[in-house]
């Protein structure tokens, strides 16, 4: 009983998401190289993407289904869709333009992002004024994240279990237009606890659990674009303190980076640039 609408997504719903993620995705990389993202169209992006694609179309697509859907293939109890194809497509965009669109296209992330804009500042003296932030181990994150990943994956090929249709937070969305759906209760509490947790934690879900971020977070290492330091760089470290994940070292890979800004933003001789790395 956990298996339904993994294949079965309503047409109208797969275009009107795609055309919405691409659209976020090829405004924000505009916005990141031409250095114009503010806050306020940072902002005006995230809740878009929450509401449109969270709310009103209820997250439905989203990067987490094809991965259950081919641990399911795996096993033989589900077949290719679309959707494996689009999946792929997004996979791809993070071998160019890195995690653009979890950051700003995916409404998980999208909430994420807002909620962690409470406590996680891009402003060092107001960061430090902050008392309940807490910047957490990346490496023990993405222990624990493909801990997650193979376990979804041997309980979904193995017993036939669609774990992350279960627990997907991204069902959670659907709750909203669908209150009495007794099958998204559990996802509904799970977006609930994300978001809870968004204000203390920067980004829980995609750090610690998401499949796809997993995946994600290894392409993104060969992007062919990313935040680079230019000569302007006067080794300050201010980029390395305020980043919420560790990312903004000179030889980072950037496999955590969501283009969040916040290091251009505290950067003094702005020497931080989107470009190819």
């Amino acid at each position: 009983m956990f298996q339904e609408n993994l294949g079965d997504v309503n047409l109208v719903n797969v275009f009107s998401m795609f055309v919405l993620w691409i659209t976020l995705i090829i405004v924000t990389s505009f916005l990141i190289k031409k250095a114009k993202l503010k806050k306020f169209y940072q902002i005006l992006i995230l809740i878009i993407s929450v509401i449109i694609g969270g709310i009103i179309l209820g997250a439905n697509p989203n990067p987490v289904n094809p991965i259950q859907q081919l641990f399911l293939l795996l096993r033989g109890n589900s077949i290719f869709t679309p959707m494996l194809i689009i999946f792929g497509l997004l996979l791809l965009s993070t071998l160019v333009i890195g995690r653009i669109f979890c950051g700003y296209a995916c409404p998980v992330g999208a909430i994420q992002e807002l909620c962690s804009k409470i406590n996680f500042k891009s402003n060092l003296k107001e960061q430090e004024n902050v008392k309940v932030a807490l910047k957490t181990n990346q490496k023990w994150a993405n222990l624990i994240r493909w801990i997650f990943f193979i376990f979804t994956g041997i309980v979904s090929i193995i017993w036939g279990l669609a774990v992350l249709q279960i627990l997907s937070p991204f069902r959670g969305y659907s709750h909203i237009s669908n209150p009495l759906a007794v099958a998204l209760i559990i996802p509904f509490i799970i977006l609930v606890i994300v978001i809870i947790l968004s204000i203390f934690i920067y980004r829980p879900w995609c750090r610690y659990l998401c499949p796809f971020g997993a995946l994600a977070s290894i392409t993104s290492r060969f992007s062919r674009y990313k935040y680079v330091r230019t000569e302007d760089c006067t080794e300050c470290g201010l980029c390395e303190k305020i980043c919420p994940t560790q990312e903004a070292f000179r030889d980072s890979s950037k496999g955590e980076c969501y283009e969040c800004n916040r290091c251009r933003e505290i950067c003094p001789q702005n020497a931080i640039i989107f470009d190819k790395s």
